[in-house]
């Protein structure tokens, strides 16, 4: 008998620990979820999803920022990443294309003291993706040079205020 209410106080404690942590677990998403409105954010590019490695492009885009907007309808958002141009090698380049869940970035640019910036609008994405610390995964392509250079980066996005 003594063993049976050991193993049911187990078994009732092992239940509890579970609950509690999924508990947080769903507590956890719903504090980060970003709410409709417009925000903008800190980014930097790697090369690694765990962001370890920061990638060529990083420079284009380490000290600009992007703009998110959560639409009204929580499901969809846009954003905007800013850029501006690097030197590698010597060699003036720029970030000339991105491709993020499949939407290619519309790219605008703009002359400031003397220095191409440029701007990557996305609309349409997955509002659900856009939290603090969010790492979203996409295609960059880098222009040093003559030849384009195309990779899988991660865009990690921090400080969203």
């Amino acid at each position: 008998m003594r063993k049976i209410k050991k193993l049911v106080a187990t078994l009732l404690a092992a239940t509890m620990v579970l609950a509690m942590g999924v508990t947080a677990f769903a507590a956890e998403n719903d504090s980060t979820a970003l709410a409709a409105g417009t925000y903008t954010a800190n980014q930097n590019l790697y090369k690694d999803a765990a962001c370890t490695n920061t990638s060529m492009g990083d420079a284009a885009v380490n000290d600009m920022w992007a703009d998110i907007t959560i639409n009204a309808d929580n499901k969809t958002a846009t954003l905007v990443v800013h850029t501006h141009e690097i030197k590698y090698l010597g060699i003036t380049g720029h970030l000339g294309k991105m491709v993020i869940d499949g939407v290619t970035g519309v790219m605008a640019t703009e002359k400031v003291d003397g220095v191409t910036d440029y701007s990557f609008t996305f609309e349409g994405l997955d509002a659900s993706k856009f939290y603090e610390g969010c790492v979203i995964t996409g295609q960059f392509t880098t222009y040093v040079g003559v030849m384009p250079m195309s990779s899988t980066g991660y865009l990690k996005l921090t400080g969203i205020e």
